[in-house]
């Protein structure tokens, strides 16, 4: 089998794994995807090479060992992947143009920590990465490989690829949720369960796989509190010691002495960038990590409320016949307008009537301009995707409650009046748990600043970008914009 691997991007992923987009060079009746991954885990309990079809999460361009790469091969293939049968080691050849003077290639070695390292054709390293650090000091190697008996393990990963992408038949599931789900007519003949019930049932399965699809890929992209506090270890370090920056330098390098510690301590550093800049740099490093690790943890708990609901409701479908107006308001819950139920309109015409129904409440600001509050989860959806891309969104900070639209007019197109701000504030807090506080903190941003991501839970959306605003007030000045209410 003759494939080729061409190298279209690099990145290193936070876990310690660089990971290489590649075009596969293949005949064509191999029928293999157009791209694939290569990544290269330098993690002590998984170290070695896998090929994937998606390239995982948390993952940057701007690394020391791809600038570097970058610099000396910007253009390579890759045909052999080699193993060390006496060391493990493993050997990536990196192919470039002409091999009459040799080959650059990377050396992963099998130590504690795995170490990955850019050699040259005269055997000299450039630069090392691995969980102690990035090291960028020239130094030849001690001896160069032999490169005779190793073993080309590329023929196993590309067959266990081939394997995996492969199209599988369909199989009962084995999963314990699933099974109780099931919709089996055979079982109930007192009771049969109808077509368009079984129907439901399966969409809300296909609903409950795409949600645990979505649980584990938020889970994947979390942060580790660990990674936090290791960058504000190094922003600390980075500033105590800022004096002993070189210009242009890829990293700080402190030994144990230096940090207190049994171990050396190497930062990176961004070479176009002050001192103080890469300070700064690494501190709100750290502060969006733990903002990403709050706004992660908070979805992760909306997704399992989600699953949680629908594996109940899939058992209520499962177990016996229910009306059919209990099937409308469970399509009305999950958004499944599309039904097209069988059985006539039974019991769902006030169904219909409760969708016609406005899904939020429209309040005058002291200003004259129209504040909508959203009536709840699957309202809020509604409210917010009809907004403009310009509008104003509100939302309680931590806690669920209602969205807010403050409409977007000429007049208020560049900023929002204090007036304004403070009333559609207090609507959100009101609209949310914290009602009884009378002061509390909201997000305000912009509706263009929102995105609804496949398989996110009713009223739940992801805020790209916002700021907060602390307001604090009295009962008579939320009974004044409460009686504002136009019907």
């Amino acid at each position: 089998m003759s494939i080729k691997l061409k190298i279209l991007k690099t990145w290193i992923n936070n876990d310690y794994t660089i990971i290489f987009q590649t075009s596969i060079l293949a005949p064509k009746e191999q029928n293999l995807p157009k791209k694939i991954h290569l990544l290269i885990d330098l993690r002590q309990q998984t170290f070695g090479l896998r090929l994937s079809s998606e390239k995982p999460g948390q993952s940057t361009a701007n690394h020391a060992f791809i600038q570097i790469m970058r610099k000396h091969i910007p253009q390579f293939t890759i045909k052999e992947l080699l193993r060390d049968p006496e060391t493990d080691d493993l050997y990536i050849p990196l192919l470039s143009g002409a091999q009459a003077d040799g080959f650059w290639y990377i050396k992963l070695a099998h130590s504690k920590p795995p170490l990955a390292s850019l050699i040259d054709p005269g055997q000299a390293v450039h630069v090392s990465y691995g969980q102690k650090g990035t090291f960028t000091k020239k130094h030849q190697m001690d001896e160069a490989p032999t490169w005779a008996g190793f073993e080309d393990i590329f023929p196993k990963l590309t067959a266990q690829m081939i394997r995996e992408l492969a199209p599988r038949e369909e199989v009962a599931e084995d999963d314990e949720d699933l099974d109780a789900v099931r919709a089996d007519a055979g079982s109930a003949s007192d009771n049969p369960i109808p077509e368009d019930q079984r129907e439901l049932s399966s969409r809300l399965k296909r609903k409950l796989k795409t949600t645990r699809k979505n649980l584990d890929k938020l889970r994947g992209e979390l942060p580790a509190t660990t990674d936090v506090n290791r960058f504000k270890q190094e922003a600390n370090f980075l500033q105590r010691y800022a004096y002993l920056v070189k210009p242009d330098a890829h990293e700080l390098f402190l030994n144990g002495t230096q940090t207190d510690s049994d171990f050396d301590l190497r930062i990176p550093l961004d070479p176009d960038l002050s001192v103080g800049r890469n300070i700064e740099a690494a501190y709100e490093k750290s502060r969006k990590m733990e903002r990403k690790i709050k706004m992660g943890r908070e979805q992760i708990e909306q997704f399992e409320a989600y699953e949680r609901d629908l594996l109940e409701d899939i058992e209520i479908l499962r177990a016996e016949a229910q009306p059919e107006s209990y099937w409308q308001k469970l399509a009305a819950k999950y958004k499944l307008p599309d039904l097209n139920l069988k059985s006539g309109s039974g019991s769902s015409g006030g169904g219909t009537a409760t969708r016609a129904a406005k899904a939020y409440k429209t309040y005058v600001s002291s200003t004259g301009h129209l504040i909508l509050v959203g009536k709840g989860a699957r309202e809020n959806d509604v409210l917010t995707k009809a907004a403009r891309t310009n509008d104003y969104w509100f939302h309680a900070v931590g806690v669920t409650g209602s969205h807010v639209i403050v409409p977007c007019t000429p007049d208020i197109r560049s900023a929002l009046p204090s007036q304004i701000l403070k009333e559609a504030s207090m609507l959100a807090l009101h609209s949310s748990r914290l009602k009884d506080d009378l002061a509390g903190e909201c997000y305000v941003t912009r509706r263009a600043s929102l995105k609804k991501q496949k398989g996110m839970a009713a009223g739940l959306w992801k805020i790209e970008k916002s700021e907060t605003f602390f307001v604090r007030y009295k009962e008579e000045e939320l009974q004044k914009i409460l009686q504002s209410i136009r019907a």
